[in-house]
């Protein structure tokens, strides 16, 4: 974060808790250093800021904890929007969020993961080469991941080449001991790893799969409800593309039955929209 932008969150934390700037101010902090900061005019001495952090009733590590998630709200928002939309299969919706002339590197990413739940849930494929090898570098040329990153993975596999979905899988699992740290990513990662395991099963990359299937083993949680059946479901249609009996996919097709008649019908319904692309 730049000075700017820390000065312009301390003031949205100071209004939001109802504190005034004499609130914050003492013997060695005044209202004008506090205006000036918060201005992104001047940046605050050290002790200036720890004591202008103190006077939020917050320690430095949860001020630049709540600048994270104040930084990446946009994003979260705009990913929420999207996974709402194809919760419910609206691919209007989808299409309407596309925006013409993204000049952002956000902007440009959304339109991707747009894209790509519309390939996903209609097969109709809208992403460009362009737009393809963008996310590609963006994915390999980001250094340190944030949830930003790992969920643009998992939202844009239809438009990564599976060598790279592999390289980048592989990645997250040698960082797990990390994310284990970290609830929420350690969350989004397990549901990462799936999105790559049915990903991989449905290319038919049975290699690829075999190795983040003994992962997600390991990893998956028991309150993990819809990434284990999801990961149930494609162990079974791994075997059925080895052996192509009939039987398995007979099996497979009671099995999302199931999931309807116990009221997981959106579950059921994405399961399905995958297996009928892989026709």
């Amino acid at each position: 974060m730049n000075v700017k932008n820390i000065g312009a969150h301390y003031r949205k934390l100071r209004e939001s808790r109802g504190y005034s700037m004499g609130d914050v101010t003492n013997d060695y902090l005044n209202k004008s250093q506090i205006s000036r900061f918060e201005n992104g005019i001047q940046m605050l001495q050290l002790d200036s800021f720890i004591y202008a952090v103190q006077g939020l009733n917050m320690t430095v590590s949860e001020f630049f904890l709540t600048a994270d998630s104040f930084e990446n709200l946009e994003r979260q928002s705009v990913d929420i929007r999207i996974k709402e939309l194809i919760g419910y299969s609206d691919i209007t919706g989808l299409y309407a969020l596309i925006m013409a002339n993204p000049r952002t590197t956000e902007k440009r990413l959304a339109n991707i993961q747009l894209k790509c739940a519309i390939l996903e849930l209609s097969g109709e494929n809208l992403l460009t080469n362009e737009e393809c090898q963008f996310v590609d570098c963006y994915l390999t040329e980001c250094a340190d991941w944030t949830m930003y990153e790992i969920n643009m993975l998992g939202m844009c596999l239809k438009a990564l080449d599976s060598e790279l979905i592999n390289m980048l899988g592989l990645q997250l699992v040698d960082k797990k001991k990390l994310y284990r740290q970290l609830p929420e990513h350690a969350k989004l990662v397990r549901k990462t790893l799936i999105n790559i395991y049915v990903c991989m099963v449905l290319r038919r990359r049975f290699s690829y799969a075999e190795a983040f299937e003994l992962e997600l083993d390991e990893l998956l949680k028991p309150t993990d409800t819809d990434e284990k059946i999801v990961f149930h479901l494609f162990k079974k249609v791994m075997k059925y593309h080895r052996t192509e009996v009939s039987e398995d996919m007979v099996e497979i097709l009671k099995d999302i039955q199931c999931l309807k008649n116990h009221g997981a019908q959106g579950l059921a319904d994405r399961i399905t929209i995958f297996l009928n692309h892989d026709r």
